[in-house]
């Protein structure tokens, strides 16, 4: 939730911009095919794969993990059913 100043009114598009931040810094946001999350730990590896199993309710998840140099992790969604 997003509140300002008493008095003050932003317009829409100040809203919009600051809650997409503030999904991405609580990283809300949906988890979709396509979606490549970069540099990575094993812990958000797990996550991911959580939240669209058990919290989206889908049935199988492909990904594409790659490693990095710095042992990181890149991770491209392929397919969710």
């Amino acid at each position: 939730m997003i509140a300002f100043r008493e008095g003050w009114e932003p317009n829409n598009n100040l809203t919009n911009k600051l809650q997409k931040l503030l999904d991405l810094l609580n990283e809300d946001c949906e988890i979709d095919s396509g979606a490549l999350y970069e540099s990575k730990n094993i812990g958000d590896l797990i996550q991911i794969v959580y939240d669209s199993l058990y919290n989206k309710n889908n049935d199988c998840i492909s990904l594409i993990i790659n490693k990095n140099a710095n042992n990181s992790l890149d991770i491209t969604i392929d397919k969710i059913q």
